[in-house]
């Protein structure tokens, strides 16, 4: 089948590849706004592109259309591309509003169409293995999580520094870092309350600093702690592993994920992944590593953004008429969190969400 690829910049680039790797592909095309970047895009992937929309929408073999374009760009997109009849794959955050998200929702249901957002961190082995220690009773109910995620700075040009481009550093960054738990513990969210100070980046129009604290249905509890800047920021140094090079810098990206059975650690720097059983002794509970797992640098990917496999797993659920992994309204709930987040830091209030 044939697949377009709606926004063609570092992502959209990404994801040619992937699909040019794919046997159920066939022809890809490219889109984008920008003249330039198609022309880049044509001579570097030796793809067909076009900057009229129509022309791939109007296209009976183009079956599955890839939202990768800045995140502003998503409703628009995502609701031409279903109206057209096209499976859509989305790119996080769904859109940049809430009231948006649940239209391009509204309208995969009312078109009966397939529509999966891009939290490929579900398709990660890092936090499969979570997932699967979960099911397995290993960690019995999931009670607490706990996310610690230290960066450098952005650069000042970049699009995600820019409110009206990227929506919210939660939304555009950070939704998968609460979709996750989400996952984890399989219960409604019920409240949140959330906390920024002062940016650290004053070019930066969105908040780069957030503590976050979200409750279940079911009891649970996760918080996240995210800052911008509490790390050295590198420009790609290629004589140095990037990972154990910012391990030793202040980076972080660690989850603690807490059972009544047991508890699990992923840090993504240190490229480990813990468990844990708790035993009842006479002097009270002791914890005992029960196992560690490591991975190469070359298996990063595939450990903690696994696109590559988001994006072969897409294609083959399209070509066999199979629903999405995560279906639609599942992703919607997401966004609700993340939106929550930003008015609860906004507000300075709890913000209710039912369930």
């Amino acid at each position: 089948m044939d697949v377009a690829v709606l926004g063609v910049g570092r992502a959209g680039n990404h994801y040619v590849d992937v699909l040019k790797q794919d046997p159920l592909v066939g022809r890809i095309i490219g889109h984008d706004i920008n003249e330039e970047t198609l022309r880049s895009t044509r001579e570097k992937k030796q793809i067909e592109t076009t900057g009229n929309l129509g022309d791939i929408l109007s296209d009976a073999a183009v079956k599955l259309v890839l939202v990768s374009a800045t995140n502003n760009a998503h409703k628009d997109l995502a609701i031409q591309a279903l109206n057209a009849g096209k499976a859509v794959m989305c790119e996080k955050p769904m859109a940049n509003s809430l009231e948006d998200s649940l239209e391009i929702v509204e309208t995969a249901e009312r078109r009966r169409g397939f529509l999966q957002v891009g939290f490929e961190c579900r398709y990660s082995k890092l936090y499969m293995q979570v997932k699967k220690w979960i099911e397995e009773g290993y960690l019995g109910d999931v009670v607490n999580t706990c996310c610690d995620y230290r960066l450098g700075f952005k650069e000042k040009e970049s699009w995600r520094n820019k409110k009206a481009i990227c929506g919210s550093m939660f939304g555009e960054k950070l939704s998968h870092y609460v979709d996750l738990p989400r996952w984890w513990i399989g219960s409604p969210v019920t409240d949140v309350y959330a906390r920024s100070s002062p940016n650290l980046s004053p070019y930066c129009e969105v908040h780069d600093n957030y503590y976050a604290t979200y409750s279940f249905a079911n009891g649970a509890a996760s918080n996240l702690t995210y800052i911008t800047g509490a790390a050295a920021t590198f420009m790609g140094d290629p004589l140095r592993n990037e990972e154990k090079r910012e391990i030793a810098e202040g980076h972080a990206l660690r989850y603690m994920v807490f059972g009544t059975k047991g508890a699990a650690e992923t840090d993504v720097f240190a490229r480990t992944i813990k468990r844990f059983s708790f035993v009842d002794t006479p002097t009270g509970y002791n914890s005992v590593r029960e196992e560690l797992l490591t991975w190469p640098p070359d298996e990063d990917h595939a450990y903690y953004h696994n696109t590559t496999g988001q994006t072969h797993d897409i294609v083959y659920r399209v070509s066999h008429g199979l629903p999405p992994k995560t279906p639609a309204r599942d992703a919607f709930e997401t966004m609700r969190l993340c939106f929550a987040i930003e008015e609860s830091v906004d507000s300075g209030k709890i913000i209710t969400l039912g369930g």
